[in-house]
């Protein structure tokens, strides 16, 4: 199988770092790790452990470039389990949410230790809030980047539904998965009436054309706003902290601009929901 076939879940939407560098990468690293019979789920451990790893480094800001290139190499890795599970016929909804939580242990490590890293040189315990502040809106930054970004995909590439939610995953995965889709589905806003309208109007379980087209002249742009909210911006914040011996401004950085664009992005995509649904609205009441 070609490279090219290997690399993209959907080639349109990707970040150019990924499309230029974490993508070709990983799919070296997922061909080594086939050659020697690693699965999709133990690479995603591996990218996991490295992640933390990475995180852990932050508590001392003398390691910050060092924690940078592991968390670097962290994505590397993150790349290569999703490229391993399609060369090898591997993917599962299982497999999707073991890697959403491998992101997530990995920025819990790099929060944690960022905080207590400040409070050991002096920093006052409010920075505890501030960290538990910034994490929850990381939470929420990549819901949204990974809401919207699966989604589009699953309606414009490959025309189908987006699934509600794994089945069969076990516990204690099972129990965070709802919590997390839970928290998700307060975040959405009226996009949720929007996948129930092409629902509606799917046949047998595929989207029409007709609305993959529309979906993607109304939302292409807005899920190419979401990328800033991935882990690439933070990783890349943290490089350039780390540069200048300012990892401090780290939270910061995540409860200002970011959050900034959130509120930008979440009106504009409120507003390309409406859009949509009128739109619909206005061809049914045409073929009528």
């Amino acid at each position: 199988m070609a490279y090219s076939d290997l690399a993209f879940k959907s080639a349109e939407i990707e970040e150019l770092s990924d499309v230029y560098f974490f993508r070709p990468l990983g799919w070296l690293v997922a061909r080594a790790a086939r050659r020697v019979a690693t699965t999709p789920a133990a690479l995603t451990i591996i990218g996991l452990v490295i992640g933390m790893v990475g995180g852990a480094l932050l508590y001392d800001e003398r390691f910050g470039l060092v924690a940078f290139a592991v968390l670097i190499f962290h994505s590397i890795i993150d790349s290569a389990d999703g490229q391993l599970a399609r060369m090898t016929d591997r993917v599962t909804e299982l497999g999707r949410v073991l890697d959403g939580l491998s992101g997530y242990a990995t920025h819990t490590a790099i929060y944690l230790a960022i905080g207590f890293g400040l409070v050991h040189r002096g920093g006052n315990l409010s920075v505890l809030i501030t960290m538990v502040l910034a994490g929850i809106a990381t939470a929420i930054h990549a819901g949204m980047y990974d809401y919207h970004r699966h989604v589009y995909t699953a309606v414009v590439v490959e025309a189908r539904l987006p699934e509600p939610a794994p089945r069969n995953v076990p516990p204690p995965i099972g129990w965070l998965l709802r919590i997390y889709l839970t928290a998700q589905r307060w975040t959405i806003g009226k996009h949720a009436d929007v996948e129930a309208a092409i629902a509606a109007r799917s046949v047998t379980g595929r989207a029409q054309n007709e609305d993959r087209a529309r979906y993607r002249e109304d939302f292409y742009p807005l899920v190419r706003g979401w990328n800033f909210l991935g882990d690439n911006t933070r990783f890349y914040a943290i490089g350039v902290l780390a540069l200048f011996h300012r990892i401090d401004l780290f939270f910061v950085f995540v409860l200002v601009p970011m959050n900034l664009a959130l509120a930008i992005l979440w009106l504009w995509q409120r507003r390309a929901d409406r859009r949509f649904l009128a739109s619909l609205s206005s061809s049914k009441l045409t073929a009528e």
